[in-house]
């Protein structure tokens, strides 16, 4: 998966970003390779060439019916034009958190599968088809879902490191460096962002890896500043990139003495 156009990826999901809370439709891929379906702007599915029994594969692994059954259950949601995932949900043959993970594992997969070169995007409004919205997500999900199929093992420590630095009036995202593409791609975040600001904000730190490089050194911890004067208290585990920005001077020093208490 390394061949990933990373600012495609990010373009197209910027491009649902900027959808309204209404908008309904299509966002296709040149070639007809597969799209992203936006439900009330937010992410309902993403389909691929080659991936369609991808999703079925998924929710065989998750739920506890036979291939046999799904197949029948599919076939007559089909003919009904009812939605799979929710029909097993109602039917109590999958709980519903299995069905979010599946739906966003595949549609990560898609997309990845989609943004291996640079694609033009066509918006298409269609009528909505009543999702429900806990099995909807927003853009920023899928963003960090497909960096953490390239890089899972990273992911998971991501996720342990900024828990031990939550807290309130924090917000950190972390960012594994693709040395490749010279690009701060985001792993896990402790509080909801968008791709917009996680965008802006690995574009903002980049100068730290690159300034690392030049000085042939890497700074375990360092204070730094966002283009709009926000603290940010920012250090390195591995390739990763931990940045955590505090409502108040009262929480930077607090978010700093702690980290130095564990370094």
């Amino acid at each position: 998966m390394s061949d990933v156009e990373w600012g495609s990826l990010m373009d197209a999901l910027l491009r649902v970003e900027s959808l309204g809370p209404d908008d309904c439709g299509l966002l296709s891929f040149a070639g007809s390779s597969g799209g992203i379906f936006v439900e009330r702007g937010r992410i309902c599915w993403v389909a691929a060439r080659g991936l369609q029994q991808r999703l079925s594969d998924l929710l065989r692994t998750h739920s506890s019916v036979d291939s046999m059954t799904l197949d029948r259950i599919y076939q007559r949601c089909r003919s009904e034009g009812t939605l799979l995932g929710q029909t097993l949900v109602a039917e109590g043959l999958l709980q519903p958190v299995e069905l979010e993970r599946a739906l966003r594992h595949h549609s990560a997969e898609c997309l990845v599968a989609l943004c291996r070169a640079s694609q033009a995007t066509i918006w298409a409004s269609h009528p909505g088809r009543g999702y429900a919205p806990r099995f909807t997500f927003r853009p920023v999900d899928l963003l960090f879902d497909s960096v953490a199929l390239v890089y899972p093992n990273l992911r998971f420590e991501a996720l342990e490191e900024l828990s031990a630095y939550s807290g309130p009036g924090r917000h950190a995202v972390a960012f594994v460096l693709d040395a490749e593409i010279r690009a701060l791609l985001p792993l896990a975040e402790t509080s909801e962002s968008s791709v917009e600001s996680v965008s802006t904000l690995a574009r903002s730190l980049l100068s730290i890896p690159r300034a690392s490089h030049e000085l042939g050194m890497t700074p375990a911890f360092t204070l730094s500043t966002t283009a709009s004067g926000d603290a940010l208290l920012v250090w390195w585990r591995k390739q990763v990139l931990y940045a955590m920005a505090c409502e108040d001077r009262a929480s930077l020093i607090a978010a700093t003495s702690q980290h130095l208490a564990c370094a």
